[in-house]
């Protein structure tokens, strides 16, 4: 779990940190690229919101310290700077593209920004077990992202009187919050995952509930606390908060 210091910048945490940096800048260029070409923009929209998600989840508690992590954002920000300096109009054509039919670009910023507000949060509450944050990172990069994938591609039985949800939407959103949780317990935890099968599953339909009655920005923020709250009352009960470990 990484320490909540600025310490020494380890060399595995400066590598894992570049290479971060410039896989999400490679993540931005393609899904940049796919819209300027008249892909539908939650195509492009949901490639960053896999890819970008499954990065910070999977790589974050790895880390050493704090130094790894800002480390990783400085050197995405010299990546997007650079690009910017050479098109000036390019964050607002990044927001663009990532921006569902019909939405504003102000409605983009805040769907991401209230995401990372969350992460912050189950980050800070749940430092003593890291796969409860990483749980709640995959919940929206793997299950809410599975949604729209799943619903938009194969989707065909529409909930009577709500648009545009469905019902293959909602199962991916099921099966893909399962496995989210199933692998960040395995990667960063030792209970007996079989033994909680039960309860992953309960906390699975909890978060499909969420995604499935939330609109606009709020299952990014919904999901991760729901998922983060009920894995700790169901799977690590009495476990403290803001606790490091």
């Amino acid at each position: 779990m990484v320490e909540l210091i600025f310490g020494d910048l380890t060399g595995p945490d400066a590598v894992m940190a570049i290479v971060t940096a410039l896989t999400g800048g490679l993540i931005l260029g393609i899904a940049f690229k796919m819209a300027e070409r008249g892909t539908p923009h939650w195509k492009p929209r949901k490639l960053v919101h896999v890819t970008m998600g499954s990065v910070i989840g999977l790589t974050i508690v790895a880390y050493s310290n704090l130094s790894g992590p800002t480390f990783a954002i400085g050197s995405f920000l010299t990546v997007i700077l650079y690009a910017w300096a050479h098109k000036s109009t390019l964050l607002s054509e990044l927001l663009a593209a990532g921006s569902r039919e019909g939405e504003s670009r102000t409605n983009t910023f805040v769907s991401g920004f209230m995401g990372m507000v969350a992460f912050a949060l189950a980050f800070l509450m749940f430092l003593s077990q890291p796969s409860i944050f990483v749980s709640a990172i995959l919940g929206v990069a793997w299950a809410d992202g599975a949604g729209e994938i799943v619903g938009r591609t194969w989707g065909g039985r529409i909930f009577p009187r709500l648009g545009t949800k469905s019902v293959e939407g909602s199962a991916g959103v099921y099966v893909m919050s399962f496995l989210g949780q199933i692998t960040s317990l395995v990667l960063y935890s030792r209970i007996c995952v079989v033994c909680f099968l039960p309860h992953l599953l309960l906390i699975a339909g909890m978060v499909t509930l969420v995604e499935f009655v939330s609109r606009r920005w709020l299952d990014n923020f919904l999901i991760p606390l729901v998922t983060a709250f009920a894995m700790w009352l169901m799977i690590f009960p009495g476990m403290p908060l803001f606790m490091p470990a």
